[in-house]
């Protein structure tokens, strides 16, 4: 249920503030055209997405695990100087790890991305019983770097594999039957003797 205005007396409000509203318009007007650097409009700087996994999510000792790392320029500029950019490659120990293959120098520095494209990259490592030892999980953390119309853009991901149960052959292949039993009673005598 509306309140019924007036018609001579809404004429009458908007009669008396229109000088009012013509000066605010030239003020925002003129402040408007003298904005500071920090309120204007930031240009699209574009956008890049970096996703990096594992083909696994556990190992063991002797396993070969492969990392991949897509980019994607998911903007609607080109980006420029496009690099993917190793972080860090630790075992829970913090032991600082090499992959046992990696792509060369010159296949990290991608250089040119058109919109919508999308570059992988591959690393791989050959897990070692010290990995195993110290329990936890291997962690590979990368980066992308592109600029953009003059700004540094960049993502980051970290991918993660665990480790579980024990080498198939860790630490000894287990002994037949009859081996056992003869293992036992040389302990036994000799305990005895």
């Amino acid at each position: 249920m509306g309140i019924p205005h007036n018609r001579p007396f809404l004429k009458l409000v908007r009669a008396t503030h229109k000088d009012l509203i013509q000066p605010h318009l030239a003020v925002v007007q003129e402040l408007s055209s003298r904005r500071p650097l920090l309120l204007a409009r930031k240009r699209n700087a574009g956008h890049i997405a970096l996703v990096h996994g594992a083909d696994r999510t556990s190992a063991i000792p002797g396993d070969t695990v492969i990392f991949t790392a897509w980019i994607t320029n998911d903007s609607p500029s080109y980006l420029q100087d496009v690099s993917l950019i190793p972080r860090s490659f630790t075992n829970e120990g913090m032991e600082s790890l090499r992959y046992t293959t990696e792509p060369l120098e010159q296949d990290l520095r991608i250089g040119l991305m058109a919109p919508g494209q999308s570059v992988m990259r591959s690393f791989s490592y050959l897990v070692t019983d010290s990995d195993q030892n110290h329990g936890g999980s291997l962690v590979s953390a990368m980066q992308v770097r592109a600029s953009c119309r003059s700004q540094v853009i960049s993502d980051e991901h970290d991918a993660a594999v665990s480790f579980v149960g024990t080498r198939r052959d860790w630490p000894v292949k287990p002994a037949r039957r009859g081996q056992l039993r003869r293992r036992a009673r040389v302990i036994g005598q000799s305990a005895l003797g």
